[in-house]
């Protein structure tokens, strides 16, 4: 044959021989510039040694001496391979594939062959030698060995344990898990505990522990990961698992899973969190489950007093005198809310007993406003804000002179030219401004627009008088600075 590659097989055995005929050869190869060619056909006749005696990496060897520049990687790759094919043509293995096969095959293929017949030292020396990737190669062939070592019953679950942890230890790729399922297929559950011991993800241990009927194992593994989703995944399961007495028995062993438990009945289950309170004789909890059900699943007024009633009851048992006043006070206002709303025909139902008496007043219904401030005992100064802060927006300035005069304020007078001047009532404003008391007077003549000078240096107050200087203009009101001014000197000097 007269191909390159022949030529270059002579030219090879040639120069094994001493001969001048290798020069030769390569000489007329070179002048073909088929060399690279040559060294090409050499190379992928090398697969076939196995079959024939063809010499055919010798040749490429040597032919790639006489190139400058020929990538390596066809090369490097045929003779890896033949070195994985002289492995397994090995006696005592016994898979006499031809090169063609085990490229067809691919080494995947070749791996799970040596792993179903349990060659596993020669299967990871293969993928150590080749470089495969932990997860296809090393990892993978381990964990088939470790799912091997989990079915001989002739070692304790211990020493199996053991023997699998030192061989496997943190490698990449291996799932603990999955040998744990595979010794609990095969009867071994301590043996499956043991090893999920290994696993380092939570999510893979409690699947298998709840699987193999390990609920409480599985719960302490969950709330030890801190993931909430996988403690639910636990907790629900045990609900549908366990009868519920025996259920609420586990949960209260584990605060954190009755504390998220608790937390998923306020959204889904309100029955059963009443049911929780109840168990635990949780008083405080349960008047406050009343008083949250009063609002949301009673629409009847009759259907909220009779639940906020019940909150009354547990909250005395709680011992907890305020929040039970304070509902009883809720109750009263509620039936207080439904003849109002019955009698006006306007909505006070649900509104504060703050906007109820102030919706009142702001209605011009003050013998009814007064009534809720005597049986509520609002305090006295509340009460005249809103007094006189519903007259004013209503305008009722006549109303407001009076109610001013009906007895001393208790708030003082400065509300009232506070409340008029918002309302931009300079008129009204006027009228209070003079009923201040000397400590408050220079503000208000500020706010009603009266000259305060006088004022702030009768109080000789230096704060004060900064003040008026403040709203003093260069044009209009020097006069008035500067006998500030000298008024601040002289207390100076004093």
């Amino acid at each position: 044959s007269m191909a390159p590659g022949a030529l270059l097989l002579e030219a090879q055995r040639e120069y094994e021989k001493e001969s001048q005929k290798a020069d030769e050869y390569l000489r007329e190869i070179k002048d073909q510039n088929l060399l690279s060619e040559a060294v090409r056909q050499c190379i992928e006749a090398a697969g076939y040694e196995h079959e024939q005696e063809v010499g055919g990496s010798g040749a490429a060897s040597f032919g790639k001496c006489f190139l400058d520049k020929f990538p390596p990687e066809s090369f490097v790759r045929t003779c890896r391979d033949l070195r994985v094919l002289n492995a397994i043509w090995d006696y005592q293995i016994g898979i006499p594939l031809t090169f063609a096969q085990y490229k067809q095959l691919t080494i995947e293929v070749l791996l799970d062959r040596l792993v179903l017949r349990r060659l596993y030292p020669l299967a990871i020396r293969i993928c150590e030698y080749l470089r495969l990737s932990e997860f296809q190669g090393v990892s993978r062939i381990l964990a088939h060995w470790a799912c091997y070592k989990v079915q001989q019953k002739d070692k304790s679950d211990e020493e199996v344990a053991h023997a699998i942890n030192q061989k496997l230890g943190d490698t990449p790729g291996i799932s603990y898990s999955e040998i744990a399922a595979r010794a609990y297929d095969c009867g071994r559950t301590e043996l499956a505990i043991k090893l999920l011991e290994y696993e380092p993800r939570s999510g893979e241990q409690v699947p298998l522990l709840l699987k193999m009927k390990k609920s409480q194992l599985a719960l302490n593994k969950a709330i030890e990961s801190g993931d909430t989703d996988l403690v639910y995944t636990v907790v629900l399961h045990l609900k549908n698992e366990l009868n519920r007495g025996t259920f609420f028995m586990t949960l209260q062993k584990q605060p954190v899973a009755l504390s998220l438990y608790r937390q998923f009945c306020k959204h889904q289950e309100l029955e059963t969190l009443k049911d929780l309170y109840n168990q635990d004789d949780d008083h405080q909890e349960l008047g406050n489950f009343h008083v949250h059900s009063s609002y949301s699943s009673e629409k009847r007024i009759e259907g909220r007093v009779a639940a906020l009633q019940n909150a009354v009851d547990e909250y005395y048992k709680a011992k907890n005198e305020f929040a039970a006043k304070a509902t009883e006070d809720q109750i009263k206002l509620l039936r207080m809310q439904r003849r109002l709303q019955d009698d006006l025909d306007k909505p006070y139902v649900d509104y504060s007993l703050h906007d109820t008496v102030y919706g009142l007043i702001l209605d011009g219904n003050h013998k009814r406003a007064e009534h809720l401030y005597r049986d509520f005992r609002v305090p006295d100064k509340r009460f005249w804000w809103l007094k006189i802060g519903a007259l004013a927006e209503r305008e009722d300035w006549e109303e407001m002179e009076k109610f001013s005069k009906s007895k001393k304020s208790p708030i003082g007078y400065l509300p009232f030219v506070e409340i008029c001047m918002k309302h931009h009532n300079r008129h009204e404003a006027r009228k209070y401004a003079a009923r201040v008391t000397p400590e408050q007077r220079v503000k208000a003549h500020i706010l009603v627009g009266y000259v305060a000078a006088d004022a702030a240096i009768e109080h000789k107050n230096e704060t004060e008088m900064n003040l008026v200087l403040s709203k003093c203009t260069a044009a209009t009101d020097s006069s008035v600075a500067e006998k500030i001014n000298r008024a601040k000197a002289q207390s100076l000097k004093k």
